[in-house]
């Protein structure tokens, strides 16, 4: 039987970063924060959220609240935002090849299903919404159980060390994507299956498993 595909969607399927670093910014000019700058970016792309944290003044604990705020704002941008490169057709190839599709998001519904269907990919078998961004271990546990589906029958994709975190936690088989926020040096320290550069990898390293 052909395995699940689930994707983390913002920085997997399509790329919010320099949406979300914009909006960071605005934030940060109000509450004090060092705002982010184009040279500071790869810098910060090799940290974990906690250096983060500190390297942009932010408290820690205000961190969840912080990205809540940008994930509210740019619903209004992701129905006009476009996938990342080669994303489209990886999927499609997905599909002809048998594998089912999901996804996890912390979008709106309303925002993600104009997302997909302007861009011709609303193909995805399975979807799983959530307010918090930050839980994402919880949510796959939850869509598993919602789907009845058990964890070898799953592989996930993700663009963050907290995803292959969350997925391990939960027993998933996880590829990491270079093409996100984090860097290849920081998702190589977590434990990932494999971590890719390019989507057209995806799908060799799917038939090889």
């Amino acid at each position: 039987m052909k395995k699940v595909i689930l994707f983390n969607f913002n920085g997997t399927i399509v790329n919010t970063k320099l949406l979300a670093i914009d909006i960071f910014n605005e934030i940060a000019k109000k509450q004090g924060y060092e705002k982010i700058t184009g040279e500071e970016v790869l810098n910060l792309s090799t940290l974990s959220i906690r250096d983060r944290c500190k390297t942009l003044n932010v408290p820690i604990c205000k961190m969840p609240l912080v990205g809540i705020a940008i994930k509210r704002r740019y619903q209004t941008f992701i129905p006009n935002l476009t996938p990342v490169l080669e994303i489209s057709e990886m999927l499609k190839e997905l599909k002809k090849q048998g594998y089912k599709l999901g996804f996890l998001t912390s979008n709106k519904k309303d925002a993600t299903n104009k997302f997909l269907m302007n861009n011709s990919i609303n193909i995805f078998d399975y979807s799983h919404y959530t307010f918090n961004p930050f839980s994402k271990s919880k949510d796959i546990s939850v869509f598993l159980k919602n789907n009845k589906l058990k964890k070898e029958e799953v592989i996930y994709i993700g663009d963050e060390l907290r995803d292959i975190k969350a997925a391990k936690k939960n027993g998933l088989l996880c590829l990491a994507i270079a093409w996100g926020f984090d860097a290849v040096e920081l998702l190589n320290t977590g434990s990932a299956d494999k971590v890719i550069t390019q989507p057209k990898e995806i799908v060799d390293i799917l038939s090889r498993l």
